[in-house]
């Protein structure tokens, strides 16, 4: 068994953005502004315009945050995957909220993993915890 770890935090963040208005240099809003997926009370009720540019947006970071990490085209077909999301705040929070479907479907697209379907994934756990200090998400893909 061999274990990816994926860290989201507020650094890499900054670093997308900063790639992201690097190459797009009339835009003036970020384009990500939490280290974690937007919680499905969020977008699930977006009108669907909205909903696919929001998961354009997170497909466009996941793709960018692969690469960064020399992972893109790792074809991975056969893991589990555990999702930690930090707050910053003890304020209470669904983990079941925290459902990951952009970036699960920018790790289909960067050739990361050969999809997020029943065949390939086998299993998803999705935790929650509080660093006041370093609000971040950790993605572990534990390979079979």
């Amino acid at each position: 068994m061999k274990e990816i770890k994926i860290i989201i935090d507020n650094d890499v963040v900054s670093k997308y953005n900063q790639y992201y208005f690097s190459q797009h240099p009339r835009a003036t809003k970020k384009q990500i502004d939490k280290p974690r997926h937007p919680s499905i009370n969020q977008w699930c009720i977006l009108p669907r315009i909205q909903m696919n540019a929001l998961k354009q947006k997170w497909k466009l970071f996941g793709w960018w945050l692969i690469n960064e990490l020399g992972c893109s085209n790792m074809q991975l077909d056969n893991f589990d995957i555990v999702i930690t999301v930090f707050f910053e705040s003890k304020r209470r929070h669904d983990v079941d909220n925290q459902v990951p479907k952009f970036i699960l479907d920018s790790f289909t697209e960067s050739g990361f993993i050969v999809d997020d379907d029943e065949k390939h994934l086998h299993s998803l756990t999705l935790k929650t915890g509080y660093d006041k200090c370093n609000p971040r998400t950790e993605i572990e893909v534990i390979t079979k």
